[in-house]
């Protein structure tokens, strides 16, 4: 297709690799203790990785010293789009009002040697996974539900390879 008429020549989507996944999980300290657990279950599907997460107010004793949104965000490898748009509709169906899935296209960019930022003319799909703050019982075991079923959508995923 011609993409001419919008000012770009190629499909302007940055297609993430197993080495862009092994890049961002290179230090696995630097995750937050209390959504540890919901990364780990996005980190386990093969065509997905985290890119950033905070677990914000999962931890009551905690949560000043975090953002005030827990939520974990990440990528596709190699377009596998359609699953995590199943994922995130499965999720978002299932758990309502406790949860808020969505994709953010973001403009991808460089960083220089002097921290500068440099716009690269493509755009990350990023997907992300919010949870509305419950009563502390009820968010425990509807996290827990969260992380079930990612880890089962996971399983899943492995077993149609």
């Amino acid at each position: 297709m011609d993409l001419s008429f919008l000012g770009i020549e190629s499909n302007p989507i940055t297609v993430f690799s197993q080495a862009d996944k092994a890049a961002y999980l290179s230090n696995p300290d630097e995750i937050d203790g209390g959504i540890r657990e919901l990364v780990d279950a996005i980190n386990a599907i093969p065509v997905f990785f985290s890119m950033s997460a905070c677990q914000g107010f999962l931890i009551e004793e905690e949560r000043e010293q975090h953002c005030p949104e827990s939520y974990v965000d990440f990528y596709v490898i190699d377009e596998q789009y359609p699953l995590a748009r199943l994922l995130l509709g499965s999720l978002a169906s299932k758990f309502n009002a406790s949860i808020d899935c969505k994709v953010v296209f973001e403009a991808d960019f460089e960083i220089t040697a002097e921290d500068e930022i440099i716009a690269n003319g493509m755009v990350k799909l990023r997907h992300s996974i919010e949870l509305y703050e419950l009563p502390t019982a009820l968010m425990k075991t509807t996290y827990q539900e969260i992380v079930d079923h990612i880890r089962k959508f996971g399983e899943a995923i492995k077993q149609t390879d």
